[in-house]
Formats: C-alpha cells, sequence, structure tokens
C-alpha cells in the first residue's frame, strides 16, 4: 500500500491502529509501538520525528494520525479548536433514553466534567449495545471513563474519524499517507 517515496517536508500519516498496540515512542514492556507499524523503507524517508495526534489506549483501535510536525500537531489536539473524533463503541448492556440523557448532559468523575458532542445507538440487542459517539475534546479514557461511572463497561472502542480523515477501508496495522490540504487547516 506504501511505495515509501515520502520526501515532503510535512508527513501526515493515518495508521488503522490494532487493539494491543501503545502510542509511545518508549515502553518499559517492550509492547509493540505504533511507530513499529511504520515500514522502514518510509520511515527513512521523512523528515524529523514522527508522532501522533493524541492517543488511544492499549484496548482501542482504530484512525490515529502520526505527523513530523508540531503545529499540525498542536492545532489538532487543542480542545479549544474543537475537531471532532469520531468513535464507534460496543457497550456491554443496553443503552435506553436515560442513559442517553445522562451522557449527553455530561459525566462528572473525579471532579473532572466528561462531556460528548454527539450520542446516538446503532445497534442493540438483550446483551449489548453499539453507539456511535462524537467528541470534539479528548481526556485520557474520556469514553472508556464516561461508561464505568454510569456502571457499564466498554468492550471495544474503535476510532473511525479524526477532523476530515476517516479510516474508511484502511486495514488494521496498516498506513496511508495524507496529503495536508485534506486536514483544512490555517497553520499561520
Amino acid at each position: 500500500m506504501d511505495n515509501g517515496k515520502h520526501n515532503d517536508k510535512i508527513v501526515i500519516i493515518a495508521l488503522n491502529k490494532p487493539k494491543g498496540v501503545i502510542c509511545s515512542h518508549k515502553d518499559e514492556f517492550n509492547r509493540t509501538k505504533i511507530y513499529d507499524l511504520i515500514p522502514k523503507k518510509s520511515k527513512k524517508n521523512i523528515n524529523g520525528r514522527l508522532h501522533s495526534v493524541g492517543r488511544l489506549d492499549y484496548n482501542s483501535q482504530g484512525l490515529i494520525l502520526l505527523t513530523n510536525n508540531s503545529k499540525i500537531k498542536r492545532k489538532l489536539e487543542l480542545p479549544s479548536n474543537k475537531v471532532v473524533r469520531v468513535y464507534k463503541v460496543k457497550i456491554q448492556g443496553i443503552i435506553n433514553d436515560k442513559i442517553l440523557k445522562k451522557i449527553k448532559k455530561g459525566i462528572l468523575v473525579n471532579k473532572v466534567l466528561y462531556k460528548i458532542k454527539s450520542i446516538n445507538i446503532i445497534k442493540k440487542n438483550p446483551s449489548y449495545s453499539w453507539v456511535l459517539i462524537k467528541l470534539d475534546e479528548g481526556k485520557n479514557q474520556h469514553i472508556r471513563k464516561i461508561f464505568m461511572k454510569i456502571g457499564l463497561s466498554v468492550n471495544k472502542l474503535i476510532r473511525i474519524q479524526y477532523g476530515p480523515i476517516r479510516l474508511a477501508s484502511l486495514k488494521t496495522g496498516d498506513i496511508k499517507f495524507i496529503k495536508p490540504y485534506k486536514l483544512k487547516l490555517e497553520l499561520i
């Protein structure tokens, strides 16, 4: 999927992060890191060090963006910029209108308010619910903490969109180089 020819000054990579991979450059437990998934031939053609835009925890999967440009990283991460992230989440248990209303109001966890932009039920059966959640801020373990506080557990969490970039058909563990203009950012 990748031809390794990316000598552009600004590099942006979309990666479909598998579950069980960490978003860090170093790990004392020697676990697989997202940077280990970038082909060597591509790494040698990138100017500067790659950094993740936000993070996905060890048990989450889906779209993570990587860039060698600190302005892009900051612009996409800053809560004040309201960049929307979309997640498909499988919850153990049934979500009803009362729970949806509570989540939409915001959930207080350890004196920190966790808010969402929107939540919609995609599918549900007697044992689990799939929901689509949009966030325009991303605190550590944001979605998991919301559901833990209301007594439900997250079985699967997949980020399917970050800003205008979508996971689409990118296979687990694969990467795709993104042209900077597709982010629709003004970096001045």
